[in-house]
């Protein structure tokens, strides 16, 4: 049972409908962490911005994007979002095989180079609050900076989408039970 009021659409001042509408973009149905985050509009509108920043404008290819995702949601045993990512990964390019090694949270055998980069520098900031150096250069070298950045900016907002879901207890879309 979730831990917040549903807003009803029909109750939103204009303001608060346009940033609804803005949030919602293509999706048939706004939920997970904007169905919290809409009960306080500035930081509803501020995270969709980075959303925005990371997901649509960044310059990571969809594929790391999602690979990124699911490391975090699945440390943070985050199933709303888990649910909605994993068949995205899998569209995406992400090896099922390595989908499903990060659901069972076993380490991925990865053919590709950048997954690998990505896997170790996301699961050590995630673990240690930091990255070492060699997975810091392995970043660097395979991404450059500006990469880099979003790679772990991708990994503070899931964080916080995972840290929303699960303090408000956010039921997942169709009742999946991923963990």
């Amino acid at each position: 049972m979730a831990r917040y009021e549903p807003l009803q659409v029909n109750e939103f001042t204009p303001e608060l409908k346009a940033l609804y509408d803005e949030v919602r973009g293509s999706r048939a149905k706004l939920g997970g962490p904007f169905s919290v985050l809409l009960h306080n509009p500035p930081l509803a509108d501020a995270v969709n911005q980075v959303v925005r920043a990371v997901r649509q404008d960044g310059k990571l290819e969809k594929r790391l994007y999602e690979l990124i995702v699911l490391i975090v949601v699945r440390h943070a045993s985050a199933a709303y979002p888990w649910a909605v990512h994993d068949p995205l990964a899998r569209q995406a390019g992400v090896p099922g095989d390595v989908v499903d090694a990060i659901q069972a949270r076993r380490k991925p055998s990865f053919a590709k180079a950048d997954e690998k980069a990505i896997y170790e520098a996301v699961t050590e900031l995630l673990q240690n609050n930091k990255i070492s150096d060699g997975a810091y250069q392995a970043l660097i070298e395979q991404f450059g900076v500006p990469e880099t950045i979003e790679i772990v900016t991708c990994v503070g907002l899931y964080s916080m989408v995972g840290a929303v879901i699960n303090a408000f207890e956010v039921p997942t879309p169709n009742g999946e039970r991923p963990f």
